[in-house]
């Protein structure tokens, strides 16, 4: 009797579970969320960390990656050495980066500590080119650096130079009364000696320096044009009286 009622049981629940069926089909009964819609709330730290990063992988990752490039360029700025004067070497014979060293540890024996940091710091801006090289890419970029130096770099007052390269000067500040003050001095063994690399040898014969002219041009209005040109002035004293 018992199974009776319960295949009763089963087949009542059957026609129950049918019509409703048939209800929801024809819109006579809210089908409710589909499963797919149902919000799922993570509870375990585990299942949080896990929804967390489905939802915001790319967002962190773009928010990681930005902040290890800021902290490489606070890191490159900080360890970037601040100098106290810039001397331009430009002449049309090229030099290599070792004998540019030994120019700027030259110069940083007589330099002073301009900017007060506790350090003497002397860059030198390689601007040399050959005459006869046949990549005139390398060649403009070259001259490009140079002229923007020449146009708006308070620093850059001190310019190494030969009687062919200063030529260079004359023309294009020919009309504004030349681009340096007064003669240039003419290096002597002395120069040669100490600049001598090891791997290179020495640099090329009849390099000169001169200061550029501060008076009547764009560098008049830097602020601290004063005290770069002043150094620079005191520098050529220097080698004058060696």
């Amino acid at each position: 009797m018992s199974d009776k009622n319960d295949i009763l049981e089963e087949q009542r629940r059957a026609r129950e579970e049918f019509l409703k069926l048939k209800k929801m089909q024809q819109g006579e009964l809210d089908a409710g969320p589909k499963p797919s819609e149902v919000a799922y709330v993570p509870k375990t730290p585990k299942e949080k960390l896990a929804n967390f990063w489905f939802q915001y992988k790319w967002h962190t990752i773009g928010i990681i990656a930005s902040i290890v490039v800021l902290a490489v360029l606070i890191t490159q700025c900080v360890n970037r050495p601040v100098y106290d004067l810039e001397v331009v070497y430009f002449t049309y014979t090229p030099i290599l980066d070792d004998q540019v060293d030994k120019v700027s540890e030259y110069f940083e024996k007589i330099a002073k500590d301009v900017d007060g940091n506790g350090e003497v710091n002397v860059q030198t801006v390689n601007c040399s080119v050959s005459k006869s090289s046949s990549d005139l890419q390398y060649r403009n970029t070259m001259l490009t650096k140079l002229q923007s130096l020449i146009a708006a770099d308070e620093k850059a007052l001190l310019f190494i130079t030969d009687e062919d390269s200063i030529e260079y000067f004359d023309n294009i500040a020919s009309e504004s009364g030349g681009l340096f003050e007064g003669e240039p001095f003419v290096f002597g063994e002395e120069f040669y000696k100490e600049t001598t690399s090891e791997n290179f040898g020495s640099l090329p014969e009849g390099l000169q320096i001169s200061c550029r002219r501060v008076n009547d041009t764009v560098l008049e209005k830097k602020g601290d044009i004063a005290k770069y040109y002043q150094e620079a002035n005191r520098i050529l004293k220097v080698l004058n009286e060696k």
